[in-house]
């Protein structure tokens, strides 16, 4: 199948779009082509000639575009970039907005990148601070009965932080310089990411009207029993009386005829005021996550009615679900990883996402399309939305919504180990503001079931900010869990394997009650390195591919794993082959044993950049082998062999025990289970697979062929054919433990970091 064809099948999976976002407003006028233009930070003078630049987007996007710096993405080009965040930036927009009487007009930004200041005509209509909250301006005094309105927007560049030969001290120095920001951690340089700071609009911008009160937003609650509690913001001209018109309608299900058509006298004060009002859906349909049913959506359409005219009518989506967590059995107290959708539990098959592109200005709506469809394909059920990285755009939660995928979203903060997080109320404020902006942002979406204050700090050092998160979410979107940080509560980012150079019996140690991350890098496609790297740098693997993420030393330990030749195919197929090999083996060894551990979420599924890393899609949505091997140990019915960590030869005899894992809530009868080793058939059994269950099913004990490739496969049919797969390279194993001395930096960096910080901070002291 071609990646064309490949794609156009994976767009089958999601229901065809007609997306509503948080306050969607059909009259709303998107801005998109901009100009922009280079400011000295000191003068203020314009340096050069305006350029063409397109929103959402962000500075270096548009500069490569406009042909002024190299493709950052290409050799070490994007050192040649960093220029960029020395200077001031203006983009400018023009447009008409004719306005009738007691008509008002409304800038919507929905995300600025970083520190900005707004002119509307030559007048300063905001300066802000912060990358994830909206900015909404009133321009009714500022707009132009007739002609062109202005609308300029000056980009505050944030400096380049140090840049030191010393490893450590230079981490420490960039972490000083990000631990003040909430903006996007990974853009300053991550493991996973090239350093590229930048500036921009990166989400939507929009002119719209309204009469003389208009809707902020709408937050909507609900319960299962069909129960919706409305929380509306108003802005009004002037108190009075109005009607708040509400029409719910099937949005992705029956047949598209409203449900619920409702009037609510409403009065808005002068200024900002807010309503509160309920209603109740009869019969309501359920969102569920994809492999326990239908996720289920409804659209709520209000109209804003003053002296019998529409003044303001906005569109939402929104879903009936409930979530519980519940302890898990056998585990440490308070370790409540057990998720019950519904009243059903659900083994969480997850996995950790991304930012798509480093660049926003290079991230179309059809690249989340295709990233969402291929997680619907590997059977993911939950991605966690990674505190390095971003709120997405609101397609990404859409169409997360339409797939069925969960979603854990994690506030901007990330990897600060000392000093902690800054205490005064300057940041305190910022953060109250970002941390409002992305829930009221997100809470209406059913795909997201958990907020968290950010990836791998120390808690106990942090308290004051984790506080203000909790209180934000209580106050907002009261319903979804909290949880201070990942690792936290008993979750596990387990990196004894890469970081410390272990092997599987770290991860089989692993006893904690949710696997959050864990991972090894893999090369991507050949043709996406040949696509970013020229002729003269691709072999051997020299500093070009450090540049992008390679950590020669570790990654050399893993390859050593599969036989391999000296040329750059052996060694990109070598180091898929053992990722393939991990992930494999680990995600089934957690799935046999639910639900003393209930999830695990490998790193990661998608990428930033053409890096090194260790995702299973690479930058140019190339699924790599792990991709397909996972898809197969996160399919809803599972066949998996609990195998040794070990190799097979021919002529050895082979030993394993074989179990049947079903997260289907219903029974599957009538199944037809056969074992092929070296391509003969061994066994085969007759089973029924129970609701929510992990049966063992036999003991295998075979002696692998004489000159024959020892590789164990896997069926299970039914009437309909084949509906569970797997298969096993049995003379693949990485028996090397991690070194003495990794071993031994573990327990005094615990000790310094804080022991909530559980497996996560293995490595940190570590050189290649």
């Amino acid at each position: 199948m071609t990646r064309k064809s490949f794609f156009a099948a994976l767009a089958l999976m999601i229901p065809a779009l007609g997306l509503a976002g948080p306050g969607e407003r059909r009259q709303a006028q998107e801005l998109r082509d901009f100009q922009f233009v280079q400011v000295d930070k000191n003068s203020g003078g314009r340096v050069g000639g305006w350029l063409p630049g397109k929103i959402p987007g962000d500075v270096i996007t548009d500069l490569f575009r406009a042909g002024k710096i190299k493709d950052p993405y290409v050799d070490f080009n994007s050192q040649d970039a960093l220029w960029v965040n020395d200077w001031d930036w203006l983009y400018a927009s023009e447009f008409d907005a004719e306005l009738a009487a007691g008509e008002r007009c409304w800038v919507l930004f929905h995300g600025v990148d970083y520190e900005s200041e707004g002119l509307l005509n030559g007048v300063e209509i905001f300066r802000h601070t912060g990358m994830f909250s909206r900015i909404l301006v009133e321009a009714t005094a500022l707009v132009k009965s007739a002609g062109r309105n202005r609308l300029e927007v000056k980009l505050v560049g944030q400096g380049n932080r140090p840049h030191l030969r010393n490893y450590q001290l230079d981490q420490f120095l960039a972490q000083l310089k990000r631990r003040k920001t909430t903006k996007t951690q990974m853009s300053y340089g991550w493991d996973i990411a090239v350093e590229l700071i930048g500036a921009g609009i990166w989400d939507k911008a929009e002119i719209f009207k309204t009469g003389p009160v208009m809707i902020r937003e709408i937050g909507v609650k609900t319960r299962n029993s069909g129960e919706v509690a409305l929380d509306i913001d108003f802005d009004s001209s002037a108190a009075g009386k109005a009607i708040f018109k509400v029409t719910v309608s099937p949005e992705n299900f029956g047949d598209k005829k409203p449900v619920l058509v409702k009037e609510f006298p409403v009065e808005p004060a002068a200024g900002k005021s807010s309503a509160n009002l309920e209603f109740r859906i009869p019969n309501p349909k359920l969102w569920w996550s994809r492999d326990l049913g239908e996720p289920n959506l409804y659209r709520l359409s209000a109209e804003l009615l003053v002296n019998g005219k529409t003044s303001d009518s906005v569109a939402e989506t929104f879903g009936f679900k409930e979530v519980v967590w519940e302890q898990n059995p056998g585990a440490a107290k308070g370790w409540k990883w057990v998720c019950r959708l519904n009243g059903r539990r659900v083994f969480l098959r997850g996995a950790n996402w991304v930012p798509p592109d480093a660049m926003p200005g290079r991230l179309s709506d059809e690249k989340y399309e295709q990233l969402i469809g291929l997680a619907a394909a590997a059977n993911i059920n939950l991605l966690r939305v990674w505190g390095g990285g971003m709120r997405e755009r609101e397609i990404f939660y859409e169409l997360a919504d339409r797939a069925g995928i969960m979603l854990w979203q994690e506030f901007p903060f990330a990897c600060i180990y000392a000093p902690p997080y800054p205490r005064g109320k300057k940041f305190q404020a910022l953060v109250e503001q970002e941390v409002s902006g992305i829930v009221r942002e997100l809470r209406n979406h059913p795909s997201v079931i958990l907020y968290s204050g950010g990836n791998e700090f120390v808690v106990s050092q942090n308290r004051e900010i984790i506080s203000l998160m909790r209180k934000v979410v209580s106050g907002l979107d009261p319903d979804k869990r909290f949880i201070p940080a990942s690792p936290a509560e008993g979750d596990s980012h387990n990196w004894v394997v890469w970081h410390q150079k272990g092997n599987l019996t770290d991860y089989f140690a692993d006893e904690h009650a949710l696997i959050s991350e864990f991972g090894i890098q893999a090369l991507p496609d050949v043709q996406t390195i040949e696509k970013y790297i020229s002729p003269g740098l691709r072999w051997p693997l020299g500093e070009v591919y450090k540049h992008h993420n390679l950590e020669y030393g570790k990654i050399m330990k893993y390859i050593s794993a599969a036989p391999h030749g000296e040329s750059l195919e052996s060694y990109v197929a070598a180091s898929q082959e053992v990722q393939a090999y991990y992930y494999q083996r680990a995600l089934e060894h957690w799935r046999i044993r639910k639900y003393r551990v209930s999830g695990a979420l490998f790193w990661m599924f998608d990428e930033p950049w053409p890096g090194m890393v260790g995702s299973v899609v690479d930058y140019e949505l190339r699924p790599k082998p792990a991709y397909a091997r996972i898809k197969d140990s996160y399919s809803p019915l599972l066949i998996a062999a609990d195998l040794e960590v070990r190799s097979w030869k021919p002529g050895d005899d082979f030993a394993a025990d074989l179990f049947l894992v079903n997260d289907y809530q219903r029974e599957i009868a009538g199944l037809k289970i056969e074992a092929l080793l070296s391509g003969e058939k061994i066994a085969e059994w007759d089973a029924d697979a129970e609701p929510d269950s992990s049966l063992k099913l036999a003991r295998l004990e075979f002696k692998i062929p004489a000159g024959k490739k020892p590789v164990l496969e896997l069926t299970v049919r039914n009437r309909e054919g084949v509906i569970a797969h797997n298969l096993y390279e049995l003379s693949l194993c990485d028996a090397k433990a991690a070194p003495r001395f990794n071993r031994a930096l573990e327990k005094p960096a615990k000790r310094f970091l804080g022991s909530e910080l559980q497996l996560s901070v293995d490595g940190i002291f570590l050189l290649e």
